[in-house]
C-alpha cells in the first residue's frame, strides 16, 4: 500500500485519509494519507489541505463535490452535519469514496 504523509507544522493530531477508486489515482496512486491537524479543526479544514491535484476533485465552490461520500470512523458525513462543523478530535480515519453511477 502506496502511503503518504502531509505535515504543516507541529500538527498535534494525526488522521489517516483513505482514497478508493480514481482518488488513488488523482493522487499518483497513494491509497493512503496522513494528515496533521491541529485540535479543534473541521474535516473541511483536512480537506484543504489534501494535495492540489485531490483537493480539486474533492472540494467544489468551497464545500465538498457533491458525487463524493465521506466517512469518518465509519460514519458517512451526512449524518455528521456540514464538513466545516465536523471536528476532528478523537477522530482516526477518513475515507473519501468517489460515487460513480450511470442510467
Amino acid at each position: 500500500m502506496r502511503s503518504m504523509h502531509l505535515s504543516e507544522g507541529a500538527g498535534e493530531l494525526r488522521i489517516a485519509v483513505r482514497l478508493l477508486g480514481v482518488l488513488q489515482e488523482a493522487c499518483g496512486g497513494v491509497e493512503r494519507l496522513e494528515v496533521e491537524i491541529r485540535r479543534g479543526e473541521s474535516l473541511l479544514d483536512l480537506l484543504r489541505r489534501l494535495p492540489a491535484r485531490l483537493r480539486n476533485r474533492v472540494l467544489v465552490d468551497g464545500g465538498v463535490a457533491p458525487d463524493l461520500l465521506i466517512l469518518v470512523d465509519g460514519v458517512e458525513l451526512s449524518c455528521l452535519g456540514p464538513a466545516e462543523r465536523v471536528r476532528l478530535e478523537g477522530a482516526r480515519e477518513i475515507v473519501l469514496i468517489p460515487v460513480i453511477h450511470g442510467g
